[in-house]
This record gives structure tokens, sequence and C-alpha cells, in this order.
């Protein structure tokens, strides 16, 4: 019984594996998913889960862009915007001219 288990689970693993374009180093997520899905839980995201959350994250960051896309300023106070020009910096070896 616990070999047929286990057998069920690494074909569930396996599926999910090959679903998500055979990721390496997810093989422990993939069989905790499988595992749970089997038990019927879903406590383990799926990829695709996990990447429209973060889409979701970055939509609720960038509301509060302006049209040029800069975040609001009462956020970022201290930061420099992508369009203000870099402060001219002169790197020097610290030898002495010749």
């Amino acid at each position: 019984m616990a070999n047929d288990k286990h057998e069920q689970i690494r074909r569930r693993a396996y599926e999910i594996w090959e679903d998500e374009g055979r990721p390496e180093g997810s093989h422990l997520r993939h069989w905790l998913q499988a595992a749970d899905e089997l038990d019927g839980e879903d406590e383990h995201e799926t990829l695709q889960d996990l990447l429209d959350e973060d889409d979701r994250d970055d939509a609720a960051l960038l509301q509060g862009a302006g049209e040029s896309g800069d975040l609001d300023s009462s956020r970022t106070r201290g930061v420099r915007s992508a369009h203000a020009p870099a402060p001219e910096i002169e790197i020097t070896t610290g030898e002495k001219p010749q």
C-alpha cells in the first residue's frame, strides 16, 4: 500500500515537473505538491500561481506610478529618478600626475 502511494506521488510529481518545463532544482516542491494533491490538499502553489501572484504585486506597485512611470515622489523620497542626470564622478588612482 505504501509503495503504491509512493508511486502515485512520484508519477504526479513528474507530471508537474514536465508541465512546468522541466525546471532544475524544484523536485522537493513538486513532490510536496503531488503529495498534497493526492491527499486532497492544495497547500503548495503551482509555478503559474506564483507567477500570477507576482504579476499582481507588480501591478499594485505600478498603480502609484505617474504617467512617466516614476513612482509617487511622496513614497520615494531620497531616491533619484530614472530621468535625473547622474552626478559627474571623477575616478582617480590616487597617484600624483607627472
